[in-house]
């Protein structure tokens, strides 16, 4: 399967509105997966040409509330269905203070991550930790709020992607699933290579507190998602997920981060405003898990009161170096 994933929103600390990561979640058999790209070009190909860019695309917040209701109709609920897994964050209802001591307390994780890696005799991971803290502390408030609702809409959209496949019978796709989210602000190798580093770790650290909804058969029967990520101790290590098969597009070139970016118009409009409702009440029954849309307040805390400890340390002896 293809998980694209798109946002909208500033990202801005004095924001009081719904900023917004949404994954959708396309089935990969060739066949469906050509059907829905043949359903999308044919509605996009049905806008007129003075809502499109240079290079044809088509940025749906400039679309009408009608307009979107086809998309929804068209493409999204048509089949096959598209699942979805939307993050939502108020920035206002999380300050730059409370953002801070997370900075700190992620920072802690890789500067420990990247000593082990040293005293252990691996200096090309020790590099990439080095690097990845100093990246880290550079991002202002918007990229760094960014770096935390992405993550979780990739560790969420992941899970949900498990679930769901079991469920609709078709977890034989899971080994071949892909990730493709909308470039942004990451530009260049070293800043990729950062992310997916992040990632994984993130990836990692959420299947300890949330494990896969695994089911018991699979062990028995040894599936092929468990003979690629499952380690000998029973966790999971998602290193091959994350290096081949996560990429950073240009949406124009990538018809699946289009349909992120409408469904994203979509739910912005409807939760900040209460515009672009019968799009969104047909849409909102593809929301995986439990249907409901999941908003992000990080708690505060006194970081003095706060201790490191080494074993929930999710930036530890994960890399192949």
């Amino acid at each position: 399967m293809i998980i694209a994933i798109d946002e909208t929103g500033s990202f801005d600390e004095s924001s009081n509105g719904l900023n917004l990561f949404i994954a959708v979640q396309l089935r990969q058999r060739k066949h469906l997966y050509r059907q829905k790209e043949r359903q999308f070009m044919a509605w996009e190909s049905s806008i007129d040409s003075s809502l499109k860019n240079p290079k044809g695309e088509i940025k749906t917040s400039r679309l009408s509330d009608d307009q979107l209701l086809d998309f929804a109709r068209r493409v999204m609920i048509s089949t096959p269905w598209v699942g979805i897994t939307p993050i939502a964050v108020c920035p206002a209802q999380n300050p730059a203070t409370v953002m801070e001591k997370y900075r700190q307390v992620m920072l802690r994780g890789i500067h420990e991550g990247e000593k082990w890696y040293r005293e252990h005799g691996r200096p090309g991971p020790a590099q990439t930790y080095l690097e990845f803290g100093n990246w880290l502390k550079k991002l202002n408030y918007q990229q760094f709020m960014k770096v935390i609702v992405l993550s979780i809409c990739i560790v969420d959209s992941f899970t949900n992607a498990v679930g769901h496949s079991i469920s609709g019978r078709y977890d034989d796709e899971l080994t071949r699933l892909r990730f493709k989210i909308d470039r942004d602000f990451i530009r260049g190798l070293p800043v990729e290579r950062f992310w997916r580093e992040l990632l994984r770790n993130g990836l990692y650290n959420r299947t300890l507190e949330r494990p896969l909804p695994i089911p018991n058969t699979w062990k028995k029967r040894g599936h092929p998602f468990l003979k690629m990520y499952e380690k000998d101790d029973g966790t999971y290590d998602f290193n091959q997920l994350f290096t081949k098969h996560c990429s950073f597009g240009l949406s124009h070139e990538h018809f699946e981060i289009r349909i992120s970016d409408g469904v994203n118009t979509i739910f912005s409009r409807y939760l900040n405003g209460g515009s672009c409702a019968p799009a969104y009440t047909l849409i909102r029954h593809s929301i995986l898990r439990d249907g409901k849309i999941i908003q992000i307040v990080l708690g505060d805390s006194d970081l003095s009161e706060w201790r490191y400890d080494a074993t929930n340390n999710q930036f530890g002896d994960l890399s192949d170096g």
